[in-house]
């Protein structure tokens, strides 16, 4: 009876092995994953599409999909939990293969008043549209209002033109609960370095922002 035991318990710790070392040689080498700060934050039995991780704040008042490739700077200039506000910074491991440094910043804010979310929209616009312009929408939790600029630095003075006429390197969305008491305000940069072509594909980024963006739920 006792080689049975220690037979059966061999051949579920090889069983156990195998899934685990099978699900590690399916996973890419995904900084999200490996950095133990990003991780922690990261539930794997949860499902997202190709491409994300399902992600729970710390607060445990929203999550959202979080992008595969970006660690969660834990510094206290980047990073801050409180009970009605969070503050989020994750940046891409790497540049790609253009010279494209990728960076979120995401700001959540909670026991808002009715009318807070349009003194906060009007900032983000102010910083990162172009003359105001922006998209509105609403599903079934939340009402987001986004859009995209293209900015470059002349001289001293940073410039923004219309995305229609050039490739957007700034997006922006502002997500609202229905009641308007909680919000998450987004900045989704796009950072040429030196020297680089920095060609980007504006189709793929306005589909991974929006993908970003609709899969933000407040809890």
């Amino acid at each position: 009876m006792k080689k049975v035991i220690v037979i059966s318990a061999v051949a579920l710790l090889l069983v156990v092995g195998g899934i685990l070392m099978t699900r590690a040689m399916n996973q890419p080498n995904d900084i999200a994953l490996s950095d133990r700060f990003t991780s922690s934050f990261l539930q794997e039995d949860i499902k997202t599409d190709e491409g994300f991780h399902f992600f729970e704040s710390q607060n445990g008042h929203y999550s959202m999909w979080y992008p595969e490739g970006f660690y969660l700077q834990d510094e206290s200039s980047s990073y801050l939990s409180k009970e009605h506000y969070e503050k989020l910074n994750f940046f891409e491991n790497e540049s790609d293969a253009n010279g494209i440094e990728r960076h979120f910043q995401i700001r959540y804010i909670g026991e808002r008043t009715s009318g807070a979310a349009q003194t906060h929209l009007n900032l983000l616009l102010d910083d990162s549209s172009y003359e105001g312009e922006h998209t509105e929408l609403t599903n079934d939790t939340n009402q987001i209002f986004y859009g995209s600029s293209y900015k470059k630095v002349e001289g001293t003075d940073v410039v923004t033109l219309s995305p229609s006429e050039h490739e957007a390197n700034r997006y922006f969305a502002l997500v609202v609960n229905h009641d308007e008491t909680r919000l998450i305000s987004i900045t989704y940069r796009l950072n040429c370095l030196e020297q680089a072509t920095c060609k980007i594909d504006t189709k793929k980024e306005e589909s991974f922002f929006e993908t970003f963006i609709n899969h933000i739920e407040f809890r």
